[in-house]
């Protein structure tokens, strides 16, 4: 295929993903039924199939070598330029093409692969909640349930040097048993069962700190993959976050969601330990810009035992942060916006939103008032 054939290709893959991607936002039913509970779990069990037995991250191996190859391919092309500048133009137009042509596959592949998720009907309504407004007295409410049960999940689990959860096994044991909160999960809501792949390390886990990222879902590869200097009471929910996206829960505020019943209904004490904190968190951060005070009287609540692990947290924290977490923080907020999510990383405190909306259902169900 000559240059121009493959930068008209390249421009055709590209128009009609992106043009099947906003045709797929305006029917989010004929999505959910179509795609998130048919192609899409089949395409997630024949991808999880082909990394599952690899003990690394295949996605990182990926990364790794295409930016090697990347790098190669400018050195390659500037002792090029230097030889013989009379190819330039013929050069640029190659380069474009291919480049055309990469983006445009790689684009329908994400879709196809995973990228239609962001237009599936919102996890509310297909799990019977409803989101409306709140009270602030509402959010405290919450706030103080949360931090309660954290309290309690967190008496008598394992403790390092310093005072902070230690997890018997480290990572490698979260992994083990993330797919046990999903086993529960799924006897309430069936969708979520799957195919089960392990959350993986990444090596580069002090770089994904640098940038203030927990974790990836790699949609090329079906992995999940989980940043390993997170302290260890963040592991459990940091797995379960990127396990939800595997599962085909792409908007963050919902993976959150997913992945606080996942730890909850754990059968281990430390990942509910890890949920409740982490929705406790969420709620508690919502508390602050909403009132001040409230949040105040809520996050005094902590039990000694938690407050160390929000000072091991507020360490890690403190270690990574820099210009390369703005810089990420800026990358993944213009990802989510591309992808339908207005709120950008905002999204990611939505998940109130829904914790209340559960709240409500329970106290509905149980003849009590709101909460």
């Amino acid at each position: 295929m000559t240059a121009r054939g493959r930068a008209l290709s390249g421009a055709i893959l590209l128009l009609g993903a992106v043009g099947a991607q906003i045709l797929a936002r305006r029917f989010p039913a004929q999505v959910e039924s179509a795609y998130a509970r048919r192609l899409y779990p089949n395409v997630a069990a024949a991808l999880g199939a082909l990394s599952s037995g690899i003990s690394f991250s295949v996605a990182e191996c990926l990364v790794a070598v295409t930016g090697g190859l990347l790098a190669t391919l400018v050195v390659l092309l500037v002792f090029r330029l230097l030889r013989d500048r009379t190819g330039l133009r013929r050069l640029a137009s190659g380069i474009v093409a291919n480049g055309l042509f990469a983006g445009g596959l790689g684009y329908a592949f994400f879709l196809v692969a995973w990228g239609f998720n962001y237009s599936r009907e919102p996890f509310a309504s297909n799990a019977g909640l409803v989101v409306t407004p709140v009270a602030v007295a509402e959010v405290e409410a919450l706030a103080g349930f949360l931090v309660a049960q954290a309290n309690e999940q967190r008496e008598g689990l394992p403790e390092n040097e310093e005072g902070a959860l230690r997890i018997e096994g480290g990572f490698a044991s979260v992994s083990s048993r993330v797919e046990a909160g999903y086993e529960m999960v799924a006897r309430s809501f069936p969708w979520l069962s799957g195919f089960a792949s392990r959350p993986k390390p990444v090596l580069l886990s002090p770089l994904l700190s640098r940038l203030g990222i927990s974790g990836i879902f790699s949609p090329f590869t079906g992995e999940p993959n989980v940043n390993t200097t997170l302290p260890d009471a963040e592991q459990p929910y940091s797995a379960a976050h990127e396990v939800a996206h595997q599962r085909g829960i792409a908007r963050e505020d919902e993976a959150n969601y997913v992945a606080y019943l996942a730890c909850v209904r754990h059968p281990d004490r430390d990942f509910r330990y890890s949920g409740w904190s982490n929705a406790a968190q969420y709620t508690l951060a919502a508390l602050y810009r909403a009132d001040p005070a409230a949040h105040a009287r809520a996050f005094a609540s902590w039990s000694p035992a938690a407050r160390r692990d929000l000072l091991a947290l507020k360490a890690w924290s403190d270690r990574y942060r820099g210009r390369a977490t703005d810089v990420g923080r800026r990358v993944n907020d213009a990802y989510l916006k591309a992808q339908g999510q207005a709120d950008g990383v905002r999204s990611y405190g939505r998940m109130v939103d829904l914790l209340l909306a559960e709240r409500r259902k329970e106290a509905r169900a149980n003849g009590d008032a709101a909460p």
